[in-house]
């Protein structure tokens, strides 16, 4: 279900999207993205896209750098991006019911990729690495939050998937205003 809706003077589609797109890096903070995506989905029936980007660099190495080390080809480099992700994947699921799950390694730019993956879905979900003791958002963060079509959340450094305070709601017990 898409339903209109006017923002600043433009016209823009509010969905009933249960999806939660997470992008996927390899580092703790997207990890701690993942986690959080998964277990919101499954409090909310909800599905999650784990989106990892790469680069291909062999185009600006030359050929010398390949023929040297052959693991530096762009399918060798893909394959390994591809076992990162499915690894990083298990170890967050980490052996709990999942919600609908779909892996995707694209090829891009991270943040042209991701706003696009996540158009249409009912939020793109994003790691914070906090590097320096507060929140700072990288510059990829801070394009994806800028190109996004739905919500961005962003998971900050030191955030602990599950932990609830004595004055916490659980989050089955929420109406979300951007997810019900």
């Amino acid at each position: 279900m898409s339903v209109g809706r006017e923002f600043g003077g433009e016209e823009i589609a509010v969905t009933a999207s249960k999806l939660f797109v997470v992008g996927v890096d390899g580092s703790e903070a997207s990890r701690r993205a993942l986690k959080w995506a998964l277990a919101e989905a499954r409090v909310r029936g909800g599905s999650v896209s784990a989106v990892m980007v790469w680069q291909s660099r062999s185009v600006l190495a030359g050929p010398a750098p390949l023929m040297m080390n052959p693991r530096l080809a762009p399918h060798e480099v893909r394959d390994q991006h591809w076992k990162e992700l499915k690894r990083i994947v298990a170890e967050c699921l980490a052996g709990a019911s999942t919600p609908e799950l779909q892996e995707s390694l694209v090829e891009g730019h991270p943040e042209e990729v991701l706003a696009e993956k996540a158009a249409g879905a009912a939020m793109l979900v994003l790691g914070d690495r906090g590097h320096g003791g507060h929140a700072r958002l990288g510059s990829t963060t801070l394009r994806c939050i800028h190109n996004a079509r739905c919500p961005v959340l962003i998971i900050p450094a030191g955030f602990e998937i599950g932990k609830f305070g004595p004055d916490t709601a659980r989050a089955s017990e929420v109406v979300d205003p951007v997810l019900g």
